[in-house]
C-alpha cells in the first residue's frame, strides 16, 4: 500500500485508524450566511457568490443576438460612446446589457458561456444605453445603469452560473501542497489503496483539491488554487478524510467530497471561489 504523500506509510497506519474512526455518512452543509467563515482568509471581492463588474472593450462582445446592439456611454447625460462596456462575471459567466435596435427604454441582458455561447437571453424594461454596473451585497443584486440615471436591477439568483465540473488528474500533479496537508485519494471508501489519480474541482477558471492531514485527523482542507496555482482559499472541513470521489448536485447547487467509509463534506457553490 501506498499513499501519494511524502508522510511514511506508517503515518496511516491500523493505529491511526482506531484513533480516528470513520465518522457516519452525515453531510457538513454550509450555509450560505456562513459564507465569510467558509472562505476564511479569502476577501469578498474574491468569493464565488459575489459578481464581479469588469470593463471590457466594447468591440470583444460575443456574437450579439438579432435585435441588439452595443451600445455603452461615457456617462448618464451624454450619448458619447464609451470604448469599454461594464460585464458583468460571476460563475463562470459574463452577462452583458445590450441596447435594443429600436432605441426603446429597455435591456437585453444576455449571459453567455466561456465559448460565446447565449446560456440566458431576458429583456428588462427600464433603462438604455448603459454606462455602469454597480453590486449590493445586500441585497444581492446587480444595478445596470443607463441614460439620465435610470437602472434595473438583476438577482444574483437570477444570473446563470456554469456548474462545477469533476476532473481527475494524477496524483503527482497536485500544486504546491499547504503545510500540514497531504494528498492521500484512494480507490474506494473501504480501501486503503491509494490511487494513482486524484478527484478535483473545476469551477470560474480554479481547480479545488481535497487533501487529507498529516495527522490523520477525520477532515478534509479543501484548497482552492487560481489558475497560477495561488492559492485562494484553505479551509478546514471536518467529517471525512482520504477523498475517493466527488459528485456534483445541479438541483441543490453543491459539491460532496467523498472519502473512507462514505462519509463526505457538501458544501454550496458560493463556498468555492
Amino acid at each position: 500500500m501506498t499513499f501519494s504523500t511524502s508522510e511514511p506509510l506508517d503515518a496511516i497506519s491500523s493505529t491511526a485508524l482506531h484513533a480516528y474512526p470513520p465518522r457516519p455518512c452525515k453531510a457538513l452543509l454550509i450555509g450560505i450566511g456562513a459564507l465569510g467563515l467558509v472562505l476564511g482568509a479569502v476577501s469578498q471581492a474574491e468569493a464565488q457568490s459575489v459578481p464581479q463588474i469588469l470593463s471590457v472593450p466594447a468591440n470583444s462582445t460575443p456574437p450579439v443576438p438579432a435585435g441588439l446592439k452595443v451600445t455603452c456611454t461615457l456617462g448618464p447625460g451624454t450619448g458619447q460612446p464609451s470604448p469599454n462596456c461594464p460585464v458583468i462575471q460571476y460563475g463562470g459567466v459574463r452577462t452583458w446589457a445590450y441596447s435594443f435596435i429600436d432605441n426603446r427604454s429597455a435591456f437585453g441582458v444576455v449571459s453567455f458561456d466561456q465559448n460565446g455561447n447565449v446560456l440566458k437571453n431576458v429583456t428588462r424594461n427600464g433603462a438604455r444605453y448603459v454606462n455602469k454596473m454597480t453590486v449590493d451585497p445586500t441585497a444581492q443584486a446587480v444595478s445596470v445603469w443607463g441614460q439620465s440615471n435610470a437602472k434595473i436591477d438583476i438577482a444574483w439568483r437570477d444570473l446563470p452560473v456554469i456548474p462545477p465540473q469533476v476532473v481527475t488528474v494524477p496524483a503527482s500533479s497536485s500544486p504546491p501542497v499547504p503545510a500540514g496537508l497531504k494528498v492521500t485519494c484512494l480507490k474506494g471508501p473501504n480501501t486503503l489503496e491509494s490511487s494513482p489519480t486524484c478527484p478535483v474541482v473545476k469551477f470560474n477558471g480554479n481547480t479545488t483539491w481535497a487533501y487529507s492531514f498529516i495527522d490523520n485527523r477525520v477532515a478534509f482542507g479543501i484548497v482552492t488554487y487560481s489558475p497560477n496555482n495561488k492559492v485562494l482559499a484553505n479551509n478546514t472541513q471536518n467529517g471525512s478524510r482520504y477523498v475517493y470521489k466527488i459528485t456534483v448536485d445541479p438541483s441543490a447547487k453543491t459539491v460532496s467530497f467523498w472519502g473512507q467509509g462514505d462519509a463526505k463534506v457538501t458544501l454550496p457553490w458560493s463556498a468555492l471561489p
